[in-house]
């Protein structure tokens, strides 16, 4: 592994256990110096054991692939192509579950589907064939994301919380490519003659990650939002990292209701060693998510 495991692990144990530790001094002012919090308003989304999020996300996208026999030059670059959807609009849902004061569990999904038809004069290497660019081939790329993180509050009061935890996103991708395929003539050693083929890809790549998130609420019914999922690994198929950043404000116009504007950037990168998929893809997608919220 590119981390070195047990120096990872013993960071995460000191941040687990220090955590436990402010967290108690910090329970402690709060209850030294409020006797009656439930007499104080807070912000519903610092408190409520349940809240879910749905929204429109509309994310700038910047996607590279390669697929098996394709070398370093010959990564594609999708976002080149003229008429490739840069700004796509897709449904986001999340579900916050604070099972108890300090601890909460996150369930996240969002979806992005592509098709571009690319013209180049060189040849497009990919999965062992190569595809004939000048004719024009058309590319295809669909990514599900799902991601689950598990949380703990290191720091709480009538305005704020602060928490780190451990998580996961899952990259369900599938990419295809479909042209003119040359076919080698074995009695010349040449790409001859030509037909028109269809190769699919499809790989479900686990990234692990640490995260931290910090919520202020100046008001009662507004809410300031940050947190940052971060890692770099190296194990088993996969080697890779990735940034999930995000950042916004929630108004919360109802006790059980309410409005947010975030942005969010996400970057992913991993070469891939298996028999449905030998190469590497990059991804980036970053935007403004407008969702609404109900929380219980």
């Amino acid at each position: 592994m590119r981390i070195n495991t047990l120096k990872l692990l013993t960071t995460i144990a000191l941040i687990f256990f220090g955590s436990t530790l402010f967290s108690q001094e910090n329970d402690v002012v709060e209850n030294t110096s409020l006797n009656s919090t439930d007499s104080i308003a807070k912000h519903p989304l610092l408190t409520d054991s349940f809240n879910f999020y749905a929204g429109a996300y509309s994310s700038f996208k910047r996607i590279q692939i390669a697929v098996n026999g394709a070398s370093d030059n010959q990564i594609i670059n999708f976002d080149e192509s003229g008429n490739f959807n840069d700004n796509e609009t897709t449904l986001f849902v999340n579900f916050n579950w604070r099972f108890s004061r300090k601890w909460t569990l996150t369930a996240e999904y969002f979806s992005l589907k592509n098709i571009t038809k690319k013209t180049t004069d060189t040849e497009i290497e990919w999965n062992d064939q190569i595809y004939r660019g000048i004719t024009g081939v058309t590319l295809g790329f669909d990514v599900n994301l799902f991601r689950l993180f598990f949380g703990r509050t290191i720091s709480k009061g009538l305005k704020h919380e602060l928490g780190i935890g451990l998580g996961t996103h899952i990259l369900d991708i599938k990419s295809f490519i479909e042209g003119d395929v040359y076919i080698n003539n074995e009695n010349t050693g040449e790409n001859a003659s030509t037909s028109l083929n269809r190769s699919s890809v499809s790989v479900i790549a686990p990234l692990p990650n640490i995260g931290i998130w910090y919520y202020y609420a100046p008001h009662p019914k507004w809410l300031l939002t940050t947190r940052i999922d971060w890692f770099a690994i190296s194990i088993k198929e996969y080697s890779g990292g990735l940034w999930d950043v995000g950042a916004g404000v929630n108004y919360q116009f109802h006790k059980h209701i309410g409005v947010g504007l975030n942005y969010r950037y996400f970057k992913a990168s991993a070469a891939v060693n298996k028999r449905s998929w030998e190469g590497e893809f990059s991804l980036i997608y970053q935007g403004p998510l407008l969702s609404i919220n109900v929380n219980i």
